[in-house]
């Protein structure tokens, strides 16, 4: 009977008979970690900086302002959500003598952000991250009426995004708040619904061509807790003034 000398890797249980390519198979193993260990230490910080924005201290018409200037963190997670659509990115279109690369969209301006506060923003579609939904408003939980609606903010965004005219045709400037299921948002906590658009012009403003989207649009308080507060003392300083009679649930307690 023949006995040979085998390599045996614990972590995987493959054997190997030359010790190169055990030794070859140790190092794809660690690098594998190190790209893991990578990936965990981004998700972290990127984790870290969304519950900065969530518990910034600001008001409504200020959180647009912020999406203008995280607006990396925004496309990045829209990517994330939907990389069928977000496969065109650093692709080229044309001859080759004058390729014009995919880019990711530049959120130039929102055109119109009319949103105001809702004490009973609807959760049909969509809800807050600790909350649920509730299509039709007939759901249960533990045998009693589900919530039909969360404190909030609701109305209309419109935006315009930098675009090549080559890449007319691919709407990755409707995605700014995509999430992973549908009409609900990811870790942007920004919902859109009924909408659309596209729209390919050139923008003498910005000097370039410009795509346009717009759709009803919902925030929950309980997504934005900075904010919430923000809201909470405002009415509490109108009721003081005589401006309101009662403060509104302000959602941090869903």
């Amino acid at each position: 009977m023949t006995q040979i000398l085998v390599w045996k890797c614990d972590q995987t249980g493959k054997l190997f008979e030359d010790k190169n390519k055990y030794k070859g198979h140790l190092s794809k193993l660690a690098r594998e970690r190190n790209i893991k260990r990578k990936l965990m230490v981004e998700e972290a910080v990127a984790d870290q900086k969304w519950n900065e924005l969530y518990e910034c201290e600001q008001t409504i018409e200020q959180w647009k302002l912020v999406v203008l200037g995280n607006q990396d963190m925004f496309w990045a997670e829209a990517a994330r959500s939907d990389p069928h659509d977000w496969r065109h990115v650093g692709k080229t279109y044309g001859r080759k003598k004058d390729n014009v690369v995919c880019p990711i969209p530049r959120l130039l301006e929102f055109t119109e952000f009319n949103v105001r506060w809702n004490p009973e923003v609807s959760n049909s579609h969509s809800c807050p991250h600790n909350g649920v939904q509730n299509w039709g408003g007939k759901d249960q939980i533990d045998g009693q009426p589900a919530p039909r609606s969360y404190p909030g903010w609701s109305g209309r965004v419109e935006w315009i995004v930098a675009w090549p005219k080559e890449w007319d045709g691919v709407y990755l400037g409707g995605d700014l708040f995509r999430g992973l299921h549908g009409f609900r948002s990811g870790r942007q906590r920004a919902h859109t619904g009924t909408g659309g658009g596209g729209g390919m012009r050139y923008s003498e403003k910005h000097g370039c061509h410009v795509q346009s989207f717009g759709y009803d649009f919902r925030l929950y308080a309980a997504d934005w807790p900075g904010m919430a507060r923000v809201e909470g003392m405002k009415q509490f300083n109108d009721v003081l003034n005589g401006k309101r009679l009662s403060i509104d649930n302000v959602g941090l307690g869903v």
